[in-house]
């Protein structure tokens, strides 16, 4: 199963206040009801990271939704200066890892005019989302980020000269809204395919594996850590986790289970691939370090979270994703939950 296909791709772009989460959100609704598998990846995943670190860090969380807009523009600028290539490599990497995931459409909601060309070039449909001006002041006033981005900042200067595939007018109420968005995505559907732009399944899954054996050669300890794991979730995002060896071994911790945690931490319930590398100990003879599929503890624990996760395993033209649940058939089901588990789809 590491047939590659290309997912429906689009890019919204817009001034802040105009409405890209709002129209992003109702077109990942619309589309899910037409049949779709709907990721949503954000360019900006990196600059959030850094932001909620550094509230954390300060004692002061952001509450949800809640943005610094003067952090995320300087640090929009600072990442660009340092490497003007990471945001959009790094954003077409967790696309890919969406789509390897089972997203069969992918929808960027903060695309920003510095990355239209990037964007297009990744096989991304752009479309505009606009507002009056006096109402999207409004709106982004509403929105009690903590400080606001500036509307000429460097990152959003140039959206007048972007040529979309599509616009949204989005100068009435959602109702009306909802309506266009409706309707642009039906003819979002009736495009032709993109190509892939970014590599086949197997490169997308071996890169995941060099990860995790990347993870493991730099903290392998003898009867410490020996496993790596790496955990995908719907949006691309992705979380590693080491095994933790204890003297009493029934108090050891699968580095499955490590990464399950951080992936639950971020915030991440759509979990969609695990895999997991062993590195051999010092007396073996064979150096190599190797997937391995998760134990039988790991598939239940993990199937509780994410009912439909794929593992990846070793086959004769190289690693493969299965589905979990076929490595675990009769999976536990006791009665802890009095609703159905956490587990969440797009």
């Amino acid at each position: 199963m590491t047939e590659f296909r290309a997912p429906l791709r689009v890019a919204l772009f817009g001034l802040p206040g105009a409405g890209k989460s709002t129209s992003g959100g109702l077109l990942r609704q619309t589309l899910a009801e037409m049949g779709r598998d709907v990721a949503i990846v954000k360019t900006a995943t990196p600059l959030y990271d850094v932001q909620e670190f550094f509230y954390s860090r300060i004692g002061l969380p952001l509450a949800t939704g809640q943005q610094d807009g003067a952090l995320l523009n300087f640090l929009g600028s600072h990442f660009r200066a340092v490497d003007p290539e990471f945001l959009l490599a790094d954003f077409a990497q967790r696309w890919g890892n969406a789509a390897l995931g089972g997203a069969n459409a992918v929808i960027c909601d903060d695309a920003r005019p510095a990355d239209s060309a990037g964007l297009a070039w990744q096989g991304f449909t752009i479309v505009r989302v606009t507002a009056p001006e006096d109402v999207r002041r409004r709106r982004k006033a509403g929105r009690g980020d903590r400080t606001a981005g500036a509307d000429d900042h460097p990152t959003e200067l140039g959206i007048d000269t972007i040529v979309p595939d599509f616009e949204i007018d989005n100068s009435a109420g959602l109702d009306e809204l909802r309506a266009r968005v409706a309707d642009l995505a039906k003819k979002l559907i009736a495009l032709p395919p993109q190509p892939a732009s970014g590599g086949d399944g197997g490169a997308r899954l071996a890169s995941l594996v060099r990860l995790a054996q990347d993870t493991i050669s730099a903290r392998y300890a003898e009867n410490r850590h020996q496993i790596a794991a790496v955990i995908v979730a719907g949006d691309g995002r992705v979380f590693t986790g080491l095994h933790l060896e204890a003297m009493v071994g029934r108090a050891s911790i699968c580095a499955e289970a490590v990464a399950l945690g951080k992936a639950r931490a971020a915030g991440a319930s759509d979990l969609r691939i695990v895999l997991a590398v062993r590195h051999p100990k010092p007396s073996e003879e064979r150096r190599e370090i190797r997937l391995v599929p998760p134990c039988g503890l790991c598939r239940e624990i993990l199937l509780d979270y994410s009912r439909d996760m794929m593992a990846v395993v070793r086959s004769d033209g190289g690693p493969a994703l299965v589905a979990l649940s076929e490595l675990l058939p009769h999976k536990y089901v006791g009665t802890k939950w009095a609703v159905a588990p956490v587990a969440e789809g797009r």
